[in-house]
C-alpha cells in the first residue's frame, strides 16, 4: 500500500541563553527567589530565544506587539529550518506540493502561510495552517501530512515554529510562573515527507493512537491575554502523563502486532526533567532514548510543537532504524492529550 516517508528533518533555535544568566534577570523582582530555584533544578542549561530580555524587555509589552514580533521572527526561524531540510533532501521548494505550519505561539492571517513566497515557492503550492495544539502539535501535523502524501504523491513539508521569548510575563512569580518562565524555548523544525519507493531512506509512519484525558484539561491550557500567552501548568501534570501514556502506546503496539520490547528507540517529547522521569519510569524505556530527550531538553528547553522532532532527527541521525525495524514517538499537551505515533525503518 502507499507509505509516507520522513526523510529529513531539521531543528533550528535562535542563539541561546544560558539560564544561570537567566536567572539573574529576575533576581530584584518579587518571586525571583523562586525562579532561581526552579532554573537550578530544572536541569536546563540553556534555552534560545528569539527575543533576547538582555537586549530588549518584553514583560511590558502588550499583546499585540507581542504577536507582531513573533510572527516576524518565526517566518525567519522557520524558513531556516525549511531551507535546511530541503538541502537535506536535495529538494527545490518548486517540487513540494503542500506546505503545512503548525504552531501555538504565533496567531494572525496571513500568518506563516507567508513562508510560501519567503521560500520561493510557486504560488499553486498548497498551505495548511494548523492552530494551536501545544506540545504534542507535531504528530497530528505529521499525520495530516502523511494523509496528504500518500493521496497525491508528491513531497510535502511540515514545519512547527513556537517562540515564547516575546511572551515573557511581568512578575510577581509563583512556583507555576517561575516553571514556565524556565522551562519553555524558542525553536523551529522542519520535517520533509515523500511517497514511498526502494532505495530512498527514511522513516515511514505506519499507525497513530491518540488518547485525551478531558478531566485533567484544566491541568494545562494556553490563553492570549493581555500580556501575550498565559500559560497555565499544573504540578499534577507528569503524574497525569504517567499513568495515561500506556494505555495509547499499548492499544497502538497491539494493533500492529508488537510489543514494547520490539521498538529499536522512542522519541520522547521533552517536556520537562519531572515528566521524562516519570515516563520513562512508567514504561521502562531504554536510557539511550531518554538521554536524547534529556540532551535536547538541557541544551533548548521544551520547545513545545518542535521539540520531539528534535528528539526524532537526533535518534534518527545516530540509530537510523534498519528496515523493517520499529520505533515510537512520544508527545503530549493541552487536553491533556497524549499521542503515539508508529515508524518503521526503510531504505
Amino acid at each position: 500500500m502507499p507509505t509516507a516517508r520522513i526523510t529529513d528533518l531539521a531543528f533550528t533555535a535562535p542563539p541561546p541563553v544560558k539560564m544561570d544568566e537567566f536567572a539573574a534577570l529576575f533576581a530584584g523582582d518579587p518571586g525571583g527567589d523562586i525562579v532561581a530555584r526552579v532554573i537550578d533544578n530544572s536541569e536546563i542549561g540553556a534555552k534560545g530565544m528569539a527575543v533576547n530580555p538582555f537586549v530588549e524587555d518584553p514583560r511590558e509589552w502588550g499583546t499585540g506587539r507581542r504577536m507582531d514580533r513573533g510572527l516576524a521572527d518565526a517566518r525567519a526561524l522557520a524558513a531556516e529550518a525549511v531551507r535546511r531540510a530541503l538541502d537535506r533532501a536535495g529538494l527545490r521548494p518548486g517540487e513540494v506540493g503542500l506546505l503545512a505550519t503548525s504552531t501555538t505561539t504565533t496567531h494572525s492571517a496571513p500568518g506563516l502561510d507567508g513562508l510560501l513566497d519567503d521560500l520561493g515557492m510557486p504560488p499553486g503550492t498548497e498551505a495548511l495552517s494548523l492552530g494551536p495544539m501545544g506540545c504534542y502539535a507535531a504528530l497530528p501535523a505529521l499525520s495530516a501530512c502523511r494523509n496528504w502524501v500518500e493521496v497525491h504523491r508528491r513531497p510535502a513539508v511540515l514545519v512547527c515554529v513556537d517562540l515564547f521569548s516575546p511572551h515573557l510575563q511581568p512578575p510577581p512569580y509563583d512556583k507555576e510562573g517561575a516553571v514556565v518562565l524556565t522551562l519553555f524555548g524558542d525553536g523551529a523544525a522542519a520535517v520533509v515527507l515523500r511517497p514511498g519507493r526502494p532505495g530512498l531512506p527514511g522513516l515511514d509512519i505506519v499507525d497513530t493512537e491518540v488518547l485525551t484525558a478531558p478531566r485533567f484539561a484544566q491541568d494545562l491550557q494556553v490563553h492570549v491575554g493581555d500580556r501575550g500567552l498565559h500559560i497555565r501548568l499544573a504540578p499534577t501534570m507528569p503524574d497525569v502523563v504517567a499513568s495515561s501514556v500506556p494505555a495509547p502506546v499499548d492499544a497502538l503496539l497491539a494493533r500492529n502486532g508488537l510489543g514494547r520490547g520490539d521498538l529499536a528507540w522512542w522519541a520522547l517529547h521533552p517536556g520537562g526533567r519531572r515528566i521524562i522521569d516519570r515516563v520513562e519510569e512508567e514504561l521502562r524505556l531504554p536510557a539511550e532514548s531518554v538521554g536524547v530527550s534529556r540532551a535536547v531538553m538541557r541544551e533548548h528547553g521544551n520547545t513545545a510543537g518542535p521539540a520531539v522532532l528534535a528528539v526524532l532527527e537526533r535518534l534518527q541521525q545516530a540509530a537510523p532504524l534498519d528496515p523493517g525495524h520499529h520505533a515510537m514517538a512520544l508527545a503530549f499537551g493541552p487536553g491533556a492529550t497524549l499521542w503515539a505515533m508508529l515508524l518503521r525503518g526503510a531504505r
